[in-house]
Formats: structure tokens, sequence, C-alpha cells
């Protein structure tokens, strides 16, 4: 289990303005950002790579994500 201490006062009081006391709340918008930061991670990096030239055909891209689900 990941444990993160929040040492930034008013970090904390925006928190805990926007979602109250449940710790629940904050780990689900946490995870959220999470996700959210992972998603723009990844688009920025095909944006560069297509930039490149580096782009995969699309035949290709949908067999992967099809082997992904199958």
């Amino acid at each position: 289990m990941l444990s993160i201490q929040i040492d930034n006062p008013e970090l904390e009081a925006e928190l805990k303005q926007a979602y109250g006391s449940n710790p629940q709340s904050v780990v689900k918008a946490f995870a959220e950002f999470v996700q959210a930061r992972r998603l723009a991670d990844d688009i920025q990096i095909s944006v560069t790579e297509l930039e490149q030239g580096l782009a995969l055909k699309s035949s290709d891209v949908f067999k992967s994500i099809r082997a992904r689900y199958e």
C-alpha cells in the first residue's frame, strides 16, 4: 500500500474543501488524476513520434489493440 503525506497546509485545506474529510474521495480523485496524466503523457509521446515520422500503420495498431482484449 502506498501512503502519501501532505505537508502543505494550503493544499490540504483545498483538498478538504473540494473532497471533504472522506479519504476515499481523495483517493478516487488522485487515481483519476494519475490516469489522466498517463493518458496525456501517452498522447504527447504519440504526437512526438508522429512528428518524427515514426507513425505505425493503422492496421498494425488495431491488431495490437485487439490482441489485448481477445
